[in-house]
């Protein structure tokens, strides 16, 4: 009994203690501004509120993380005046805003690490990473990222930066630091077991007794990165795939500078990534038209993204909003030159040709769809009938446009940036 009588007497001596130290304590829920006070008595941060009122908190560290003077904050607690203090003892809190950060209509300049999953060096900005890695410096360009944060699809006009890392920098400030990964869909594709083609041994330029090395790369051949997968008597098999296709990547970047002004430079102007709007008149050099716009909606497509032919795709680059100009492409951006072995010959008995003219011989110049392979692709092609014989019809497998350099008349009539 007589503890308990002690225990009492302790536990009401707290209690009037607390009602020396502090008056009034009050629930309050604050909006403000924060700033980190360097001598203060009252504490280390407060938050001065629209209303000019100042309270100090007793945030932890680890939420006032990535903070700096200005930040604007939401805090609820309970409110206490100790002598000149008011301090508020945070139940929760809210960052509302953060100043000075990388916005979407930024240009921003990174260093960055890029490494599968298994740890292998993809690429960086940083060369004692490289020669850690075995790279040596000589044989590398050691460059910063710079691009715009509203287009990340692009770096300047000379490659490629993911998708992920526009929106991981989004929000930090100069040198913060931030790692992601970036999953095979969004970096460098899934593999594609479709991009393994065979091709036969006499299409290739080896003697037909000497084995290609496996793993040997021949970017140059198909248009595209491509490596020897395997070989066989009769063929040898490419993989088409990217070089890192179906990997995770994780990117380290830091951020070194970013100027969220950068956008209105370019907010007129047709880069790779926009959805764009445009006007125009297409006709081969001796004045036939062979499309246009006129009486149409205007043509809509993403510029740089593959969906036009290659000289179109550059004319429109860097043009203004409004802007007319007239430009001449020639066959290698177009529709490529002609190529006379492109001819499928079908006889008049074959069940090909009876499935495709079902009614007879159809005129010259008649167009249809073939599938075809090439090279050990199967494609979907526009064929022309160029030959008819009493025997045989000849399909021209050609573009109508091949071989041809091409005029356009372009106007762009609307710039959408990506979101």
């Amino acid at each position: 009994m007589k503890g308990k009588i002690i225990l009492a007497l302790l536990l009401a001596g707290a209690i009037l203690l607390a009602g020396c130290t502090q008056s009034n304590p009050q629930k309050a829920e604050i909006v403000g501004s924060i700033a980190f006070e360097k001598n203060s008595p009252c504490g280390k941060q407060s938050v001065l509120t629209l209303a000019g009122e100042k309270y100090f908190t007793s945030l932890k560290a680890e939420e006032l993380q990535g903070l700096a003077d200005g930040d604007q904050v939401k805090i609820a607690g309970t409110v206490t005046q100790e002598g000149e203090c008011r301090k508020i003892a945070a139940e929760s809190f809210q960052v509302l805003k953060r100043l000075n950060i990388v916005e979407r209509t930024a240009i921003v300049k990174i260093d960055f690490i890029a490494r599968l999953d298994d740890g292998n060096l993809i690429s960086t900005s940083l060369k004692e990473v490289a020669e850690e890695a075995g790279i040596k410096a000589s044989d590398y360009n050691f460059t910063a990222l710079e691009f715009k944060a509203w287009n990340a699809g692009y770096l300047n006009e000379s490659g490629r930066v993911f998708a992920d890392v526009k929106n991981a920098v989004l929000g930090l400030r100069k040198g913060e630091e931030k790692t992601i990964e970036i999953p095979p869909e969004r970096a460098f594709g899934p593999y594609d077991e479709k991009k393994i083609i065979k091709v036969p041994r006499t299409e290739w330029p080896l003697p037909p007794t000497v084995d290609p090395d496996i793993g040997a790369e021949v970017s140059g051949v198909f248009g595209t990165y491509a490596v020897v997968k395997s070989f066989d008597q009769n063929f040898i098999y490419f993989d088409l795939n990217p070089k890192y296709a179906g990997k995770t990547v994780q990117f380290w970047l830091k951020v070194l500078d970013f100027d969220n002004e950068g956008i209105k430079a370019f907010e007129n102007i047709v880069e790779p990534g926009d959805a764009i709007k445009v006007d125009y008149t297409g006709e081969t050099l001796d004045g036939n038209v062979f499309d246009s716009s006129e009486g149409k909606a205007p043509l809509g497509f993403t510029a740089g993204a593959g969906q036009m032919i290659k000289g179109f795709d550059n004319a429109v680059s860097g043009m203004k909003l409004g802007e007319e100009k007239t430009v001449t492409i020639p066959p290698e951006e177009a529709y490529g030159q002609r190529d006379e072995s492109l001819a499928l010959v079908l006889s008049m008995e074959s069940e090909d040709y009876k499935t495709a003219f079902p009614t007879g011989p159809p005129p010259l110049g008649f167009e249809t769809q073939v599938n075809v392979t090439i090279s050990g692709q199967e494609q979907t092609r526009t064929a022309i009938v160029s030959k008819i014989d009493s025997n045989s019809i000849t399909l021209d497998l050609n573009h109508k446009l091949a071989g041809k350099a091409l005029k356009f008349r372009i106007k762009i009539v609307e710039i959408k940036k990506p979101e």
